[in-house]
């Protein structure tokens, strides 16, 4: 039995650092939602604002409830089957109004500012005409202040942008200090009563962090089954789709910016030789080369996609015509010289985009120079002309 006591010590070693390691990671939670930071810039902004426009009904629906707690109290008092904490029942039931109307406002605004300040304004009217005794008053508040803690925990656990959570807190802690200062600390004494009040917003902050995991995690998944359905699995490089929903983007950019768009479509040459003599899996091959030295030469300003077989489109922005076709004769160089065992070569056509010139008007004369490249024997650019 000893040695089975000793052999059990070391285990509890792992089991403390798990414990140690799990309230850590909760209070990284509350405090700093490190899960957001592994997001870039951009991607933490689009995702903050779609948690703001997915909570909105959310976070009007729970100040809605606090319009009908704070309404339901008043008539509860007026009923004479709550005690009053000295504020007339028809003030509480025009401050109910007040924070329903409040409500409908969150529901409707588009700004998350103005939404914001109702919501605060929201919270300060329920807590104290829920949970404040007017001064004289000596009535014991330890049911109204829970009814009232439930509101700031949702909000919290809804609110996206740290400057909200402050201000839910803030507006919480204020309605605590109101209390002390018009009434002293409450028989259970002041440290129970302020424990009380950090817990109420440590939870809600709480809930909130797991709600932002949960949220970051979907986006990654959403993100990860758009690649997915977007990009081409032999080249990595972006399928039709993703063409197409990328590419049309880019044009319009490029033309409300005033900056050059050039299309560059590329054919392999012979290709259905290649899969006939060497097999598929080197068509693949070759097919895989082509989108590698098309991935390797891309700048940032420049959108490739295979759009299916050996047919390659590539979108070139704010480049002068000269680099653009000597993109394309380097690119058309590296290729046959890759693959030159396998007997092919790559025919291009370029177009420039002219003025009050559409997407599918821009990429259709690029077609038609891809088009006349082949029949002119292939293995060349040919350049629309505009």
């Amino acid at each position: 039995m000893a040695t089975t006591g000793k052999a059990s010590a070391p285990h509890s070693l792992p089991a403390a650092h798990d414990a140690a390691a799990d309230a850590s990671h909760g209070l990284s939670r509350i405090f700093m939602r490190r899960s957001l930071r592994t997001l870039t810039d951009t991607e933490r902004a689009k995702l903050i604002e779609a948690q703001v426009a997915a909570t909105r009904p959310i976070v009007s629906g729970v100040v809605a409830s606090g319009a009908m707690i704070l309404a339901l109290t008043g008539m509860f008092e007026a009923a004479g089957v709550a005690p009053s904490i000295g504020w007339p029942w028809w003030v509480v039931g025009l401050v109910a109004l007040t924070v329903a109307g409040c409500a409908a406002a969150i529901w409707s605004l588009d700004d998350w500012r103005p939404r914001l300040l109702l919501t605060v304004l929201s919270v300060l009217l329920v807590g104290i005409f829920l949970s404040v005794p007017m001064p004289g008053i000596d009535t014991v508040v330890t049911g109204r202040a829970g009814l009232f803690h439930l509101m700031p925990i949702a909000l919290l656990a809804l609110m996206a942008r740290r400057v909200s959570m402050l201000a839910i807190s803030a507006s919480m802690l204020l309605i605590a200090a109101m209390r002390v200062m018009l009434h002293g600390n409450p028989p259970t004494g002041a440290a129970l009563y302020w424990l009380t009040v950090v817990v109420t917003i440590g939870f809600g902050l709480l809930l909130g962090g797991y709600r932002t995991d949960f949220a970051v995690a979907t986006y990654r998944i959403r993100q990860r089954l758009r690649e997915q359905a977007t990009t081409d699995e032999l080249t990595g490089l972006r399928n039709r789709a993703g063409w197409n929903r990328e590419a049309s983007d880019a044009h319009e950019d490029a033309i409300r910016r005033g900056r050059s768009a050039s299309v560059a479509f590329f054919d392999i040459d012979h290709f259905k030789r290649v899969n006939d003599t060497f097999g598929h899996a080197a068509g693949d091959r070759v097919i895989q080369q082509l989108g590698q030295i098309l991935r390797e030469r891309a700048g940032q300003r420049c959108l490739c996609a295979r759009l299916g077989g050996e047919e390659f489109v590539v979108m070139l922005i704010d480049e002068p015509p000269e680099a653009v076709e000597g993109f394309v004769q380097r690119v058309r160089k590296e290729f046959e010289e890759a693959v030159r065992d396998a007997g092919v070569t790559v025919s291009a056509g370029v177009a420039h985009r002219v003025a009050a010139e559409s997407m599918g008007q821009h990429m259709r004369r690029a077609d038609i120079a891809l088009y006349e490249a082949k029949a002119a024997g292939r293995d060349r650019m040919v350049v629309a002309q505009g």
